[in-house]
C-alpha cells in the first residue's frame, strides 16, 4: 500500500527519527524567546534581520491599551560583526518610534551595524567582555565608471546619515568621531560605557532576566 507519511520502523535508528520529525533546536529557542519578547540575533545584519522590527509593530499593537510604563519590555541580544547599514538604520527607525520600551544588551560582539543597533536602544546594556566597532564600512561598488560615482555618491551621503546617528546616540565628540571613523574603532566596555555607546556594565543576572 503506498502511503505518503513514515512509522518509526521505517527509520534505522531513533536518532534519524529525531531528526526527521524536530525542528532545529536553534529554531526552538527563537521561538521560546519570542514568547518572553526576547530576541537573538547572533548573525550578521541582513534582509533577514526584518523580521525583527515586524515583531517590534506586532507587540505595539498588542500593547496598545497598556499604558507605557506597564508594557513588557523587549529585548534585542545582539552578537554581531556588522551587515547591511539601511536595514539597520530603519530597525533603528522602528526602535524609536516604539512605544514598548525596548532593550538592547551586548554580547561578546557588537560590530559595525551590530553596534549602530546597540546605540538604538532605549536601554543599552553590556557585559564586561563585551566590545564595540565603529569604522567607515564598505561600499562593494563595481561595474561601469558611472555606476561607480553614482554608488560613491550614495555612500557618502549614507555616511553623512550613520555619522549624524552616532553623535545622536552616543557622547562620542564630532572630533573624535571623525578621527578614528576612517579605521577599525574597537572600543571595550569601559570605553563603551565612558562615550554612552551604552548605559550600563550588566553586574547582576538578575538585570537581563
Amino acid at each position: 500500500m503506498n502511503r505518503n507519511f513514515m512509522f518509526a520502523e521505517d527509520f534505522e535508528d531513533i536518532g534519524e527519527l529525531m531528526e526527521s520529525t524536530l525542528p532545529p533546536p536553534e529554531l526552538v529557542e527563537f521561538y521560546r524567546g519570542l514568547n518572553n519578547r526576547e530576541i537573538v540575533w547572533n548573525d550578521v545584519i541582513s534582509d533577514c534581520t526584518i523580521s525583527i522590527p515586524l515583531y517590534i509593530i506586532k507587540w505595539n499593537r498588542e500593547d496598545r491599551d497598556i499604558p507605557v510604563e506597564e508594557r513588557k519590555p523587549i529585548k534585542i541580544w545582539i552578537n554581531s560583526d556588522g551587515g547591511d547599514t539601511n536595514v539597520t538604520l530603519f530597525l533603528a527607525n522602528v526602535i524609536a518610534l516604539s512605544k514598548t520600551p525596548i532593550i538592547t544588551i551586548g554580547m561578546g560582539r557588537s560590530y559595525s551595524s551590530g553596534g549602530l543597533l546597540l546605540m538604538a536602544g532605549h536601554k543599552r546594556l553590556i557585559f564586561d567582555s563585551t566590545s564595540v566597532l565603529i569604522h567607515d564600512g564598505s561600499s562593494g561598488a563595481i561595474g561601469d565608471t558611472g555606476k561607480v560615482i553614482d554608488n560613491l555618491e550614495f555612500t557618502k551621503e549614507m555616511e553623512v546619515r550613520v555619522r549624524d546617528f552616532i553623535l545622536k546616540h552616543t557622547q562620542i565628540p564630532a572630533e573624535l568621531l571623525d578621527k578614528n571613523y576612517r579605521r577599525d574603532w574597537f572600543l571595550f566596555s569601559e570605553d563603551v560605557i565612558k562615550y554612552g555607546i551604552a548605559d550600563k556594565i550588566i553586574t547582576d543576572i538578575d538585570e537581563v532576566i
